[in-house]
């Protein structure tokens, strides 16, 4: 076990020391990979909560899409010059109140359920599980992730064949953008403190339904950590959060325990996405859109947990 090390930037497609969240990667003799999870460094990102950092759904997310990415060109001999994008995500905190005081690291156990390759040695179809533990018998997150992946130079292709030919702007020429500042959320409303960690803005509250445009600070490097052509799945799901939060009462007092999203088109950084919710009780489902395109659902858990002394 490689505890208190950090995996390789280049296993995990980071350009920020401090977006590393895991170890190098292990292979155990039941066939299943591990890694340990190293927050002793954290970006303010993972620390913008009125309480631990373990408490944040997106860490775990994250720390677990790092630890899968690391065991497949580690161990299962992927190209490094791969272009990932998730197909689904399901993420589930059984319990919460265990994670609020800890103050030690966790272990990841990816398994690799199924691996289906092109000819060019890119994931056609890549499907895992994964447990989290503190240790025996103390589960704290469980996951199921499918991903697929292209060589870059396809990728490429790829996008421009959805865009009807034109090339998608990227992150770095759209950075120097200013935000929809006048409409932008109040951190309170939607979870947060800082404002550069808010996503969204034009926010409208109603009794059944909430709604609101996305906005994030592409100058983020915890939202960018690099150069993108599109959302990333994890803005989308931080997106959704803020709006789930925003649904409540007191914002502050509430987590998410769990997500289930589905990212069905790209989320073209030059077209308005307009993010929608509809609260079932404790559950919260959320839709993203593009010229009426859905481009991904996910449906959030919510907990209230109180604030933190």
């Amino acid at each position: 076990m490689l505890t208190g090390l950090r995996v390789s930037k280049e296993l995990i497609h980071r350009a920020d020391d401090r977006e590393i969240l895991v170890s190098p990667p292990w292979r155990d003799p039941d066939g299943t990979y591990g890694n340990a999870t190293v927050t002793d460094d954290l970006s303010t990102y993972y620390r913008d909560h009125p309480r631990t950092h373990w408490a944040d759904l997106l860490l775990l997310t994250e720390a677990c899409r790092q630890a899968a990415l690391s065991v497949t060109h580690h161990f299962e001999g992927l190209p490094r010059d791969i272009a990932f994008f998730f197909n689904s995500i399901a993420v589930e905190i059984p319990d919460i109140q265990a994670l609020v005081d800890v103050r030690r690291e966790m272990t990841i156990t990816t398994l690799i359920e199924r691996m289906r390759l092109r000819g060019d040695g890119s994931p056609k179809q890549l499907l895992y599980t994964q447990l989290g533990s503190l240790g025996p018998g103390e589960l704290t997150v469980r996951t199921v992730m499918a991903v697929q992946g292209a060589p870059k130079d396809r990728y490429q292709e790829l996008r421009r064949y959805e865009r009807d030919g034109s090339a998608p702007p990227t992150t770095a020429s759209l950075r120097d953008r200013m935000r929809h500042q006048d409409g932008l959320s109040a951190p309170t409303t939607v979870g947060r403190t800082q404002p550069t960690n808010v996503v969204l803005a034009d926010l409208r509250i109603g009794p059944e339904r909430s709604s609101a445009t996305l906005a994030p600070d592409f100058a983020n490097p915890s939202l960018f950590d690099h150069d993108y052509d599109h959302y990333p799945a994890m803005v989308l799901i931080e997106a959704g959060r803020q709006l789930a939060l925003a649904g409540t009462q007191a914002p502050s007092h509430w987590v998410a325990t769990g997500v289930r999203a589905e990212f069905v088109h790209f989320a073209e950084l030059d077209r308005t996405a307009t993010v929608s919710a509809r609260r079932h009780g404790h559950r919260t489902e959320v839709e993203c859109s593009q010229h009426d395109v859905t481009v991904a659902r996910m449906s959030f858990d919510l907990q209230s947990i109180g604030v933190a002394a």
